[in-house]
């Protein structure tokens, strides 16, 4: 119980600062997300990465995990919207796409230390490179993958594996300034998340209950079958069934509005997924301690 409250109560903590600021007084939102995403979140990734001992066979499993847990979940919620009269892009966007940044990273770090975040931090960039080509094409229709292209994340991530599978060390005057950047990425998430879920409404419930459902239910079932079929075990198997249960990540209310793709669907899965994760995130950290 004490490392599920080291985690969760930190946590929680800054989502609940950030919602209450946004309370008290108007935030300019775009400017705070292109902030975590085009700076801190790079600078994260890259060194995260580039310190990191890389492991092949170990990305790759974790890799699988989190694209074998998207696609099943895709297929379920494209089975479900069949029953439910419409809404499939929305369904799909709340159901597959899950918050491995603001929640997942720090959860990780949280719970299980340096080894742990290294682990999120190869699940976050997988998810990430999928929201921002899939996600996109789902809620656009085309052209998502000139979006990855554009993404500081994804030239930040390669560049920092590239150099951890070399084993090359950039001298501390280059690597001090992208680390003290980075530190500031998972802070300025959870913040963001608060600040978002202020200005989200909840509406579409039945639909959005789904969405939550398949995300959570269905999301720890296949990254379970995934563990149990490839024999994973430790730390890597932890992080990836803390991940499993993830609420969906609030870049998909994003799409959705700009695309105008159920954004009322997917803004309800974001709010009710991400308090009912006041439950599963604890438990799932009970289950696997």
């Amino acid at each position: 119980m004490s490392v599920v409250f080291a985690t969760i109560v930190p946590v929680f903590s800054i989502v609940a600062l950030g919602y209450w600021i946004a309370s008290r007084r108007e935030m300019h939102l775009p400017t705070l997300s292109d902030l975590t995403i085009l700076i801190a979140s790079p600078c994260l990734m890259f060194s995260v990465l580039s310190g990191a001992d890389v492991d092949l066979g170990r990305w790759s499993t974790l890799f699988g995990a989190a694209v074998f847990t998207m696609l099943a979940t895709g297929g379920i919620a494209l089975l479900y919207s069949r029953t439910a009269g419409g809404h499939r892009h929305g369904i799909v966007l709340a159901a597959v796409f899950w918050n491995s940044g603001n929640m997942g990273l720090a959860c990780a770090r949280l719970a299980f230390g340096p080894e742990g975040l290294a682990s999120a931090a190869i699940l976050y960039v997988t998810v990430a490179i999928f929201t921002s080509s899939v996600g996109i094409w789902i809620a656009k229709g085309e052209n998502g993958f000139d979006e990855v292209l554009k993404m500081p994340l994804f030239y930040a991530s390669v560049g920092g594996l590239a150099l951890g599978v070399a084993e090359v060390e950039l001298p501390r005057m280059l690597m001090e300034p992208i680390e003290m950047v980075g530190a500031t990425a998972i802070p300025l998430m959870l913040l963001n998340l608060g600040f978002q879920l202020r200005r989200l409404e909840v509406d579409d419930v039945r639909h959005a209950l789904a969405a939550v459902g398949i995300r959570v239910v269905g999301g720890f079932a296949c990254m379970l079958l995934f563990v149990e079929l490839f024999d994973v075990r430790g730390v890597d198997a932890q992080v990836m069934m803390l991940h499993s249960v993830m609420p969906a990540a609030v870049i998909n209310v994003v799409f959705a509005q700009r695309y105008d793709r159920d954004p009322a669907l997917v803004a309800s899965a974001i709010v009710i997924g991400t308090l009912l994760s006041l439950v599963t995130i604890p438990a799932v950290l009970l289950w696997v301690s």
